[in-house]
């Protein structure tokens, strides 16, 4: 089915409802992805391809917004055929390339891969062994080729698991001459690669020759590399699986065989995030106390090699604030604070700011809670009242427990030493009123719930 430009795409979203008593606007909790796929049994119409947008959450104090979340359907186009056959001629034993011409477009590419088969069909598939492997790019690759490979045709394909489709490319015919010579190894490979921050990286050598022994690895700073939980090798060593990658992770990287040594480098990159939560979404709850004007900063940085991102706008509840001329709102610092008068203020609400780099968009919320300014008097007596009578009860407790001490010893001192004998409570009133004797009597918490302090 067709889905139109006007239809609700609907997400699960967690909402912090507590945010109403607070008179702040919801919080957004969920974690959402930049990119949705739809199922393979629909599709988009053109102009709702590529839907890139906010969710937003609103009450009666304002809206906030999510990450933006673009919305896509898999695609997967059809090869760019130039021409409809190739031959390829390569020796027998030496390294033989067979490239994968005019790779169609095909999303999502996670969900992508290519394939390779030998003849017409799809029926014999070409399988990566200890002599052939194909590379990131999708070339294959005969690292020692025989003459059992030549006089074939074979095509790469690509496979989008998503919507369950493959689509063929042109055939390539491939011939093996006789060999001249002894055929010396080679390195033949090696990728340059990037991955997002936090996810996972994957690194490639090649090595052609007779008997090539496994490859090896090493970090930059020379150490060898080992499967565990950072590192995965793949079989014969080709790739170097690199699990959630950090800032660190970033360099050259060595693979080698015997004196033959290659130089893959991994690149991080990432989109903006802010310093506060080292992530690409933010919200932060500001009360104002003062008539002063409000100034909203959106500082955030890129990783390390990639250019500083920009602010590409301001919304006010997730709408975009159009204009900047009026003296009440006002960009500073190439657009990364807001100034805004307060006394222009109607009621709060929030404001976000959005970054962008080459690598994504980064969102952030500014929940506005005004506070009273002329009422902040009666505020503060409230505040020292509650400390006065927190203290007061605090003394009261202290007390009552010391009492109830003093009494138990003198409970058992009477039961030891029947010698000594305690007055009842009428004849203590009865001798103090004779006497004249300033007594205090403290009742005890098994007597009463109340706490009574005499002062004389």
């Amino acid at each position: 089915m067709e889905l139109e430009e006007n239809m609700l795409f609907v997400f699960m979203a967690n909402i912090l409802l507590g945010a109403h008593s607070l008179r702040l606007p919801p919080t957004i909790s969920s974690v959402f992805r930049s990119e949705y796929f739809l199922d393979g049994s629909c599709t988009l119409s053109i102009r709702c391809q590529g839907i890139n947008d906010v969710i937003s959450a609103e009450n009666q104090y304002g809206s906030t917004v999510s990450p933006f979340v673009k919305i896509s359907e898999p695609v997967l186009n059809s090869f760019e055929m130039t021409h409809t056959s190739d031959v390829v001629v390569c020796v027998e034993n030496e390294h033989c390339q067979l490239k994968c011409y005019g790779k169609p477009i095909c999303e999502p590419h996670d969900a992508c891969a290519v394939k390779w088969f030998q003849g017409s069909g799809t029926q014999n598939s070409v399988l990566r062994s200890e002599h052939t492997t194909i590379d990131l790019e999708g070339n294959l690759h005969f690292l020692n080729v025989s003459k059992v490979a030549g006089n074939k045709s074979y095509a790469c394909a690509i496979w989008n698991k998503r919507i369950r489709k493959l689509v063929m490319g042109y055939s390539i015919t491939l011939n093996v001459n006789d060999s001249t010579a002894a055929a010396l190894p080679r390195a033949i490979y090696h990728s340059r690669s990037k991955a997002l921050f936090g996810k996972s990286a994957i690194l490639q050598c090649i090595f052609s020759g007779i008997l090539v022994p496994e490859i090896k690895w090493k970090r930059s700073n020379g150490s060898y590399i080992t499967t565990n939980d950072k590192y995965r090798i793949g079989p014969y060593g080709r790739q170097l699986h690199v699990m959630n990658v950090t800032y660190d992770d970033e360099g050259n990287y060595s693979c080698y065989v015997n004196n033959l040594t290659q130089t893959p480098f991994l690149n991080v990159t990432s989109p903006p995030t802010f310093p506060e939560n080292n992530r690409s979404f933010l919200t932060k709850t500001i009360n104002i106390f003062t008539e002063d004007a409000i100034h909203l900063e959106c500082n955030t940085v890129s990783s390390p090699t990639e250019k500083a991102p920009v602010i590409t706008r301001w919304m006010k509840n997730g709408i975009s604030i159009r204009s900047f001329q009026d003296f009440a709102v006002l960009l500073l610092d190439n657009n990364s604070v807001l100034k805004i008068n307060r006394a222009h203020f109607v009621n709060a609400g929030a404001f976000q700011c959005v970054a962008e780099n080459s690598e994504g968009i980064a969102v952030a919320n500014f929940l506005i809670e005004l506070e009273n300014v002329k009422g902040n008097g009666s505020k503060l007596m409230i505040i020292l009242s509650s400390v006065v009578v927190s203290l007061v009860i605090l003394v009261c407790v202290i007390i009552r427990k010391r009492i109830s001490r003093r009494n138990k010893g003198w409970k058992t001192k009477t039961e030891v030493d029947p010698n000594i004998y305690t007055l009842p409570r009428e004849e203590i009133d009865e001798r103090q009123m004779r006497s004249g004797d300033n007594i205090h009597i403290y009742y005890t918490a098994e007597e009463t719930d109340s706490c009574y302090v005499y002062m004389n």
